[in-house]
């Protein structure tokens, strides 16, 4: 389908399963199996996790998000376009308020999608030293993921919602046949199936508190198939029925697999937790996996975060298009590929950015210290960074998800069952808000800066409103497309 402005993404070209498909990448459930779970269950700064009934915390956490998922999946059947959350606020609470909310939403991204870089790299190096003895340097490797990730992204969505759906696809199905031979095996056995993992009285209420908190990160990133309503043959059914599904499947997936590895470690918390990266030492033990098994493990974890990488490089270019159309961002940001009809400079930027990143971090020594609690032991270069830039990015998609819960109350009330907007929005607030405060509470060095630096990017941010909203004042005009609205926003 032609663009006839350049603006205008190509209309029609993904089903039902191409935005379930982005949500489910962005989210990248194995690697937050791997990176995220251990969290969870207790291994983080403040000591404290759900352990044994690490289920349940992720059961709660599920239900929560869904609050915001609600709120959001509402918006979606109103409002068709790229700019998706960013879209939403400014429907709710004005331009200038949007502006805001877009500068933080997609900084947040921008940031997000730069540290998958600095992990792929990281990751490939380790697997390349441990599986083939081969010393690749992390920065060359990281380098060249930015580059095939632009790529595939200007190439067009459905070759990126592609590669996306077999990365996911196929790491999510070994991962979860893994986790029922372990379920079998146990339920086989002497030791038999256990329902303590399901007990949320298995474990102090505090501690089960935290373990929601950590655990409603897995979430981030369920939003993220709004960013392709324009590309959606049909947005008002597609976009909501992926926001809600994406929750709901990938919730049933950590499910099984946490239950599944707290078998694996014969409910010993202490065992799990001290594990550190227990999906992979299940699968590398000679109980349930081999070494083979293990090594094979890694090379799915990697091309999970390759999922992650292109997903949030879906969603940022698309949502700096949009602001960009209304004015918001540089003209530049919304002009579309002429073959491709795909936001090139958006896919650029987000290129030039990690680039720049992992050339600094390079250069910089990893920015941050590198020690360890172990004298003489140095963290890998790229992964003080790393912590830094995904605490970052996914602290500022908390808050955003926050701000989207609070507003949509307001935005919503004329078409949306009160009761249920009130319920949804009010939950999904209060979830969001913990999600944010599970990341800042007691955190060490270098994530106890990430809230300072939320703080001064959000200043930017109101910075850069007053000042193109002021110059659009002087020039007799505003930031905004009605006519581009009144097409795409409907209140049935």
């Amino acid at each position: 389908m032609a663009s006839p402005d350049r603006t205008t993404l190509a209309h029609g070209r993904l089903s039902l399963i191409g935005v379930l498909t982005q949500s489910i990448g962005f989210m990248g459930p194995v690697f937050s199996v791997a990176a995220l779970l251990p969290l969870v269950v207790g291994l983080s700064a403040t000591g404290r996790g759900a352990g044994v009934a690490t289920p349940v915390a992720i059961a709660i956490a599920g239900i929560g998000i869904c609050g915001v998922g609600w709120v959001i999946a509402q918006y979606a059947r109103r409002i068709h376009l790229c700019g998706s959350l960013y879209e939403y606020v400014s429907d709710s609470a004005g331009p200038r308020v949007g502006v805001v909310a877009g500068w933080l939403y997609y900084g947040a991204m921008m940031v997000l999608g730069a540290s998958t870089f600095l992990v792929l790299g990281g990751l490939t190096q380790t697997w390349l030293l441990n599986s083939l003895s081969v010393d690749v340097p992390w920065w060359p490797l990281s380098l060249g993921y930015a580059a095939l990730v632009v790529a595939l992204l200007v190439v067009g969505v459905q070759v990126s919602i592609r590669a996306q759906l077999f990365l996911a696809l196929v790491t999510m199905v070994v991962v979860l046949v893994f986790s029922l031979v372990i379920v079998f095996r146990v339920g086989g056995s002497s030791q038999g199936l256990s329902a303590e993992p399901f007990d949320p009285f298995s474990v102090g209420g505090l501690d089960l508190l935290y373990g929601v908190l950590y655990g409603i990160n897995m979430f981030i990133g369920f939003e993220s198939a709004a960013n392709l309503a324009e590309e959606t043959e049909n947005p008002k059914r597609h976009v909501p029925r992926a926001v809600m599904w994406s929750i709901s499947i990938v919730g049933v997936y950590y499910l099984i697999v946490a239950y599944a590895q707290a078998l694996g470690f014969g409910l010993d918390a202490q065992a799990w937790k001290d594990s550190v990266f227990p999906l992979e030492a299940l699968a590398s033990g000679k109980e349930y996996g081999s070494d083979g098994f293990g090594t094979f493990m890694g090379i799915l974890i990697i091309f999970d975060v390759l999922a992650v990488a292109i997903g949030v490089g879906v969603a940022s270019s698309r949502g700096m298009l949009s602001m960009a159309r209304s004015g918001r961002l540089p003209s530049k940001l919304a002009k579309l590929h002429r073959r491709f009809l795909t936001p090139v400079w958006g896919c650029a930027l987000l290129g030039v950015f990690a680039c720049v990143a992992i050339v600094a971090v390079r250069v910089g020594d990893g920015i941050f210290p590198r020690e360890t609690a172990q004298p003489g032991v140095l963290q890998p270069q790229w992964s003080p960074a790393f912590t830094w830039m995904a605490g970052f990015g996914g602290t500022g998609l908390a808050l955003m998800y926050m701000i989207v819960a609070a507003l949509g109350v307001k935005g919503l009330w004329p078409y949306v069952n009160r009761a249920k907007l009130l319920v949804a929005g009010s939950v999904g607030a209060l979830v969001a808000a913990g999600a944010v405060f599970g990341a800042v509470y007691k955190a060490q060095s270098p994530l106890d800066t990430v809230p300072w630096a939320l703080l001064v990017w959000v200043a930017l941010g109101a910075v850069w409103s007053f000042f193109i909203h002021g110059r659009s004042s002087r020039q007799g005009g505003v930031a905004d497309e009605p006519a581009r609205r009144s097409s795409e926003v409907t209140t049935g």
